[in-house]
């Protein structure tokens, strides 16, 4: 049986939940999404409503807002695929304390992928970047969810303001790096280790491209956290996905 609203845990309760992980600068750190859970509050209470039973989250990283997700909304049961089995380790250990059935699965999510049956719901939170083939990546998704599931997306935003003033000062735009080994050519005020950012998408053609795939935009929202706050006032003045640093998706797969 479906877990009924009132079952549904409150996003706040389940921050406590899983304080402990999100107090960790490791687990904390590796997900920009995860700082700014709270941005993600339109999306989640849609999902509420959709029934949704079953989650694939590709890229689950530590898994701690897989999970927070999945209780979020309602999931019994969660797919969570990523290639780091050290990550996989620890939501495996998180997952004796969640109210979802976690099925992790280590495997590079570009290469198909078979599960025992239809999911729900797709998300992908800051993954999609890591990867070029974004076209097989789609195809993957729709094998594997139900006609009318949805994604869930984040990721950085080609367009956003920070590149856009990048660009004009002739450096490299921080979120598409040209190697795996260092960020060549960013602002010095961004010159850290390379963090994978090998392709990405300005809001617009982002939703073009999953209109073109067959998805039906929801929900599309900026995402910002709560660190960095002179940079992140900006991104809240704007308060428009066209022009932030992040946004993120929610989108439905036609019945057609």
């Amino acid at each position: 049986m479906h877990t009924s609203q009132d079952e549904i845990m409150r996003l706040e309760d389940l921050l406590r939940k899983y304080e402990d992980s999100l107090n960790d600068a490791g687990v904390r750190g590796s997900s920009y999404t995860l700082s700014a859970i709270n941005l993600l509050r339109p999306a989640l209470e849609y999902l509420r409503d959709q029934r949704v039973k079953a989650m694939l989250d590709l890229g689950c990283g530590y898994g701690v807002l897989t999970l927070i997700v999945a209780e979020a909304i309602g999931v019994k049961r969660c797919y969570a695929i990523d290639v780091d089995e050290n990550r996989l380790d620890y939501i495996k250990g998180l997952s004796r304390k969640a109210c979802v059935d976690i099925i992790t699965l280590r495997q590079d999510f570009s290469k198909p992928i078979s599960l025992p049956e239809e999911v729900h719901l797709v998300t992908m939170f800051g993954s999609l970047e890591h990867n070029v083939d974004w076209d097989g990546i789609l195809e993957n998704i729709r094998s594997n969810l139900v006609k009318g599931g949805f994604v869930l997306i984040s990721m950085p935003n080609l367009g956003s303001w920070v590149n856009r003033v990048a660009l004009l000062l002739g450096y490299q735009p921080r979120d598409l790096e040209i190697s795996r080994k260092k960020a060549f050519g960013v602002a010095p005020f961004f010159r850290k280790n390379a963090i994978g950012h090998i392709k990405v998408a300005t809001f617009g053609a982002f939703k073009e491209f999953l209109k073109d795939n067959g998805f039906d935009i929801i929900v599309a929202r900026p995402l910002y956290s709560k660190e960095g706050l002179l940079i992140n006032l900006v991104d809240k003045i704007l308060f428009t996905p066209r022009f932030s640093r992040r946004f993120y998706v929610l989108a439905k797969l036609r019945n057609k």
